[in-house]
């Protein structure tokens, strides 16, 4: 019987993604999220962009960053551990121009 691998175990540095849910892992009973995290997955779901794997860590966790503006001009970067089934992989368009 083979056993499905999941997506994020098979992602490498430089693929994109989309957030698509919640991680399902937040619906548990007794799982504690902070605040902070769950207003971040509820930007990055609405917003629909891709997100680049920025790195995988040692233990073979792959990790994209990200930011959202705030005043002054100025970002807040956050990181975030992409090890759930809320995503689906996305080929990048060759033709994006980039800023």
């Amino acid at each position: 019987m083979s056993k499905k691998i999941e997506l994020w175990r098979t992602l490498k540095v430089g693929d994109y993604i989309r957030l698509v849910e919640y991680p399902p892992e937040f619906l548990q009973p007794g799982c504690v999220i902070f605040p902070e995290t769950i207003r971040v997955y509820k930007k990055l779901v609405k917003r629909k962009r891709p997100l680049r794997i920025s790195n995988i860590d040692e233990y073979g966790l792959p990790w994209i960053r990200c930011r959202f503006p705030i005043r002054n001009g100025r970002y807040e970067w956050h990181f975030l551990a992409m090890n759930h089934d809320g995503i689906v992989k996305v080929k990048r368009r060759k033709n994006r121009r980039r800023l």
